[in-house]
């Protein structure tokens, strides 16, 4: 998956534009980032990569690079 596709994963998911998220955006200080958000990511993850990971895990993560990178882990 390339960048440019997780990236839009991540804007739907949080139900934003992508073009006003960049890897550096620190998810805190965006708007929609609550608890529901987290909720969608975790669920556009496991749809997408067959992966569950925890709540604690997602909203542990600092940017939108962050999230991008849990694209690529493997599931354990």
């Amino acid at each position: 998956m390339s960048n440019e596709e997780k990236m839009e994963c991540i804007a739907e998911s949080l139900e934003m534009e992508v073009e006003e998220l960049t890897p550096e955006t620190v998810l805190e200080d965006l708007e929609n980032w609550d608890s529901v958000a987290v909720l969608s990511v975790i669920s556009m993850i496991n749809e997408k990569f067959d992966r569950y990971p925890k709540a604690e895990e997602i909203s542990g993560y600092k940017t939108v690079g962050d999230l991008m990178a849990a694209f690529e882990e493997r599931n354990e």
